[in-house]
């Protein structure tokens, strides 16, 4: 995508597929874009195909299970192949600068959307993680729909 196409796509609920240096080796992954904070941060989740290793060191670490979020593939939102699990115990960070910089280096393409639903799930998921900090918590916390 051409920088101006790949910024408009950055809309909460997005799925970028990522090939970033400083994750897994540069080993493309699902991102979820989840916003864009004031100073410019853009914030996303990382998609996994782990299940089980997931579930157990949420189980391990006795964090809620509701930190460990299925996206369903079987959907005409995205274009994923399999079953595709979030671990809101973490997020990413990065500068729209450096996100446009990636893009041109290893264009990063739009993969769809997550459903509203499943979008609501990831936002709850990070809220009850006890290893989210409260600054991030109070940003997304308006994303949560009652």
């Amino acid at each position: 995508m051409k920088a101006g196409e790949f910024r408009s796509a950055l809309v909460a609920g997005n799925i970028l597929y990522i090939s970033d240096p400083q994750i897994a080796n540069g080993i493309p992954h699902y991102h979820i874009f989840i916003k864009k904070i004031g100073g410019g941060y853009l914030t996303t989740v990382c998609c996994t195909s782990q299940f089980e290793k997931n579930l157990q060191h949420i189980t391990r670490v006795r964090e809620s299970l509701d930190t460990l979020v299925c996206i369903d593939h079987e959907t005409t939102t995205n274009r994923l192949h399999d079953f595709t699990y979030v671990n809101c115990n973490n997020y990413f960070s990065y500068t729209e600068t450096e996100l446009v910089t990636l893009n041109a280096k290893r264009a990063i393409p739009l993969c769809g959307t997550v459903t509203n639903f499943e979008f609501q799930k990831i936002i709850n998921g990070l809220l009850v993680s006890r290893r989210i900090d409260e600054e991030f918590k109070d940003e997304v916390r308006g994303l949560l729909k009652e």
